[in-house]
């Protein structure tokens, strides 16, 4: 499955942002992709949690947003809209207890 191979790779630099945020405990990620990545959000979620098992990850909320090319979207760090590609991978909020 493609979403699994997609969760796998993303997952040292979601592990890197929170030791960084000093998270203790991760509750939520917000994600933004493009579609031309061709996932599921709902496939890449599960394989998300199978990644986030045992870890200070585990029982997070996935929030999975697939953004088609012409969507406006507001990137991280941004406060203008830009036209989505189809190929964003953004990682758009991470939340937890310090």
């Amino acid at each position: 499955m493609h979403e699994h191979g997609f969760a796998k790779g993303l997952w040292p630099q979601l592990q890197r942002i929170a030791h960084r945020g000093g998270f203790r405990r991760v509750t939520r990620v917000d994600m933004t992709v493009g579609v031309l990545h061709g996932v599921s959000a709902e496939f890449l979620r599960h394989s998300f949690e199978h990644a986030f098992e045992g870890s200070n990850f585990e029982g997070a909320t996935m929030d999975i947003t697939i953004v088609e090319p012409g969507d406006g979207i507001i990137p991280p760090g941004r406060s203008e809209p830009t036209m989505a590609n189809g190929w964003e991978l953004l990682i758009t909020r991470i939340e937890g207890e310090e």
